[in-house]
This record gives C-alpha cells, sequence and structure tokens, in this order.
C-alpha cells in the first residue's frame, strides 16, 4: 500500500504540473495573437470549482436581444450572463444575444431566442460574470481558470477552434497563427527541462569521485572483443573524464551502438581502446560488458554557477534526448519490440525513483516526462497537437484552402479511439507485470 500511495503522491502532481506547463504555452501565445481563451482548466471536466476574471468590452444596439429581463437597466455587477457575440468592422464585440444564466428545470423546453442563440453557429459564445454595465455596453469577466475532477490532464478552451467565422477564433487566424499556438505547448515541454537543470546544477550535491577500475569482463561482451582487461583504470570515454559508475554508464549511453574510444591505464601506460556497447533488450540499456568498481573515493560537494549552469543545461537536455532516441532505436535494432508503458507503468516507475532518489530523483523523471510530451505531441498523432499541426500544413500546401471540419473532426476521433485502445493495451500489460512482481526498471 504505501508503494502505491508513492507512485500516485508522485505521479500526479507532477503530471499536473507538467500540463498546466504546456497548457500555458497554448493560453499564453493564443492570447497573445488575439484568440479568445473561453477557459484555462486543469484536469478534465465534470468542474470541481472555478473562477472568472477578464474585463471584455461587449457593446449593445438596437439589434441586442434579452433573454430573461427586458434591457441592461435589470443587469447588476456580479451576475452571471451568457452572451452570444458578433463583430463590428471596428473589431468590438457586439451582443445579439444576453441571456441570464440559470439551471433549467428538466424537461424545460427552449425559448425562441434560445433556440435562435444555440442556432447560430457564427456568434462568440461567451459566459461569465459582469464587471460593470453602462447605457450602451457591458464589461464582462468571462475566462474562467476550472479545477476539474479527473486530475490527470489539462486543457484550454479557445473560441471558435473549428469555425473561422467566430469573432476572435482560432480557426479564423492565418495558418501560421494557429502553428505558433499550436506548438506553443511541445515548446514549453521542451524547454522546461532546461530550466530543471539549470537549478539542480547550480544545487551543490555531494558525490563520490575517484578511479574507476575494471573488476571483471564478461566472456563474449564487447569489452572482451575489444581486449578491456581487468584492473584497467578508465580515464575517460568519449574523450571525457570518468571520475564514477554514472560518468560511465552516461557515456555508454549516449554513444549507443556507436564505438567508443575508451583511454584505460594499464600498467602505468596509457591505451585507447575502442569498445562497440551492444543493446540489452532484458534491462533495456546498452551494455559493454564489465563491473567495475571505484577506489580512491572522495567525496566532493559540487555545484555550478549560473554561467555554467546554463549552457550546461542545454548540454544534458540534448544528452536526454539522444538517450531517448538510443533507447528506443536499440530495442527496435535488437529485432523485439520495445516494451512500452502506460499510466500505471509510469506510476510504478515514478513512485519507485521516487522512494530511492526522493526530490532530485522525481526530478530527473519529470524532465525525461517533459521531453516525452515534447516529442509526442509533436508527432502526427490525431487529437493531439502533432495530428492537429499536420491538418494545418496541408492547408498551406493546399494554398489556404482547408480541409473541411467535420472531415478533420472525424480524424481526430477515430485518432482519440485509437490511442484510448492503446493505453488500455498498455495498462494490461502493465497490471500483468505489477502481478508478477516485475518492475520496470529491472
Amino acid at each position: 500500500m504505501e508503494t502505491v500511495l508513492i507512485a500516485i503522491g508522485s505521479l500526479v502532481p507532477l503530471l499536473i504540473f507538467l500540463v498546466a506547463i504546456h497548457e500555458f504555452g497554448h493560453f499564453v501565445t493564443a492570447r497573445a495573437m488575439g484568440v479568445k481563451v473561453l477557459e484555462f482548466g486543469i484536469g478534465f471536466p465534470p468542474r470541481a470549482f472555478g473562477f472568472y476574471t477578464g474585463n471584455t468590452a461587449v457593446m449593445v444596439d438596437a439589434r441586442t436581444r434579452y433573454v430573461g429581463f427586458t434591457g441592461l437597466d435589470d443587469l447588476s455587477r456580479g451576475q452571471k450572463v451568457r452572451v452570444s457575440s458578433t463583430e463590428d468592422d471596428q473589431g468590438n464585440l457586439v451582443a445579439r444575444i444576453i441571456e441570464l444564466s440559470r439551471k433549467r428545470a428538466e424537461g424545460e423546453e427552449l425559448s425562441e431566442e434560445e433556440e435562435l442563440r444555440v442556432d447560430e453557429e457564427d456568434l462568440l459564445n461567451h459566459e461569465g460574470k459582469l464587471r460593470s454595465v453602462g447605457e450602451r455596453s457591458i464589461a464582462l469577466a468571462d475566462m474562467m481558470y476550472s479545477v476539474n475532477w479527473a486530475p490527470i490532464g489539462g486543457f484550454v478552451r479557445l473560441a471558435g477552434e473549428s469555425n473561422p467565422n467566430v469573432p476572435r477564433s482560432l480557426a479564423g487566424k492565418s495558418p501560421g497563427t494557429r502553428f505558433l499556438v499550436l506548438i506553443a505547448g511541445p515548446f514549453m515541454n521542451a524547454i522546461l527541462p532546461l530550466l530543471i537543470f539549470t537549478v539542480l546544477l547550480m544545487i551543490p550535491q555531494e558525490q563520490a569521485v575517484g578511479h574507476l577500475v575494471i573488476d571483471q569482463v564478461s566472456e563474449n561482451s564487447a569489452a572482451a572483443a575489444a581486449k578491456v582487461q581487468p584492473e584497467d583504470r578508465i580515464i575517460k570515454a568519449n574523450g571525457n573524464v570518468i571520475e564514477n559508475r554514472l560518468d560511465f554508464t552516461r557515456e555508454i549511453n549516449l554513444n549507443g551502438g556507436s564505438m567508443m574510444p575508451m583511454l584505460v591505464d594499464r600498467d602505468d601506460q596509457e591505451l585507447v581502446l575502442h569498445v562497440r556497447p551492444r543493446f540489452d533488450t532484458e534491462s533495456d540499456r546498452w551494455l559493454v560488458g564489465v563491473i567495475p568498481r571505484l577506489e580512491n573515493i572522495e567525496i566532493v560537494k559540487r555545484g555550478e554557477p549560473i554561467w555554467e549552469a546554463v549552457p550546461n543545461s542545454f548540454v544534458n537536455t540534448w544528452e536526454m534526448l539522444v538517450l531517448v532516441k538510443q533507447s528506443i532505436w536499440g530495442s527496435f535494432g535488437e529485432g523485439s519490440p520495445p516494451e512500452f508503458s502506460g499510466p500505471i507503468g509510469i506510476a510504478q516507475v515514478t513512485g519507485e525513483i521516487t522512494r530511492d532518489g526522493g526530490l532530485i530523483g522525481w526530478l530527473g523523471v519529470g524532465i525525461l516526462l517533459s521531453i516525452n510530451l515534447a516529442i509526442l505531441n509533436v508527432l502526427p498523432i490525431p487529437m493531439l497537437d502533432g495530428g492537429r499541426l499536420l491538418f494545418v500544413g496541408l492547408e498551406w500546401v493546399r494554398r489556404g484552402k482547408k480541409i473541411p471540419a467535420k472531415k478533420e473532426g472525424m480524424v481526430h476521433l477515430i485518432g482519440f479511439a485509437v490511442l484510448m485502445g492503446g493505453v488500455f493495451l498498455v495498462s494490461v500489460n502493465d497490471i500483468s507485470r505489477l502481478i508478477d512482481g516485475r518492475s520496470l526498471l529491472g
């Protein structure tokens, strides 16, 4: 039970944070590009609670219809209203229908005005609380920040995501603008590791350093083929100084299946050996087939100044990307399918790493998940950002001719069904692994 609580308690806040950062990218970019943002939600509905903000000016004229009241004199600050607006030639929102928000009784039919409001697809339908009421205008707090009951996920609800005729809609913007709004989410996930790495590198941390000496060399291994011998002291790998096991493991993983130059000290003579790591499908790692030991151990406390931490954060993020690529390519290269994990498997790994590595381990998982979210959301997968970017690209190739919204929606719907089916299958595999007592960490 303790392991389950650690897994849930470590993964859920992490996912909420990563998704919030992702959606914040969409949110900020959409507002900067003049797209009307209706809601920023953490989690998925039903809604637990929320509050309205903003100060949207809406004009009224002789064509404005009122539902549930007779005129602006009946309205007061703080009342909740639903508004259907058009846009005039000067870019001002003009209300066509203003309706007092209320709960409808069961079986109650829509009035003629309400039916007209529902049928009018080209209006901006927004609701919120009145900030002020003037003679010919109202000011509306119509941007909702919400927290929803389904804790994993999040969303930004934009005006007219598929209808370009809606005022201030996403669909009404140019392909370039829509590209920026859509790519902003993955971009935020891509730069988050840079910020986390910068902070981690600046925090002084104790590490064990010394001389890494080969204790054993496995038969028929990559190291044996390269003539590595017991008692060889590893000085450098890939040109980088090796001070402990972590340094050596990182260089092996970054090198993947390529030849790795390794400088060793053998009987006071320096030799350069060339080792080609081999991918082990059981442990899901690149190995050379040695067991090293650390001698002349010294505990040092190291932290980097910000002018070193910032550039090194780019190096570390790039190395993490390489590790992801090497892991995927290594799995396929060995002729066996890679073992994917769903939410249950990810929770298991997050819990185990958090339990053993504390805050640093938890942040490390966050970095890896953020990078994977960035990659996943730029792939042309229907329903995700990459799938929508694909349709923006097709529109650009077709010189502004859009794919019909219904057809695009159908593709995303099918993609969502396939995606959920995949999540279900890998979750079944995760449950089977848990029942068998196996860990994804080997």
